[in-house]
């Protein structure tokens, strides 16, 4: 059960950013922070990748990473079609710097669990 809440997790993180990207620029307006649009893509992809990583811990973390920059590369594009929206490679390379931090969080998530994991089967404790 709590896998399928992981994963639920994920997917509902990736619609609600196609959902934000995709809306015209009047509407987005009032829910903008303070951080500007570069900082916004940087945390929001790297909190969704660190949750779809969690998600599908067992999945290649290059297609994850793969996946979710073809995903905002497919959303910067359909962007020209958003009232009030301008794609830009600037946000994209912001996106993907994202999905390489969430990953890079990830991964030290990992090897501290493991290193915990084995010291405490050590006999010594060491």
């Amino acid at each position: 059960m709590l896998e399928h809440g992981k994963r639920v997790t994920a997917w509902s993180c990736i619609g609600v950013i196609g959902v934000m990207s995709l809306l015209p620029g009047a509407e987005v307006a009032p829910v903008r922070t303070n951080m500007g649009g570069h900082g916004e893509h940087l945390l929001t992809y790297a909190v969704a990748t660190l949750i779809t990583a969690i998600a599908y811990p067992h999945q290649s973390r290059f297609k994850i990473a793969g996946c979710l920059i073809l995903y905002a590369a497919v959303l910067e594009f359909l962007q020209r079609y958003s009232p009030g929206r301008l794609s830009s490679f600037e946000d994209l390379a912001f996106s993907a710097a994202g999905v390489i931090l969430g990953l890079a969080i990830f991964h030290l998530i990992q090897q501290v669990r493991t290193r915990q994991a084995s010291s405490s089967r050590s006999p010594t404790g060491l």
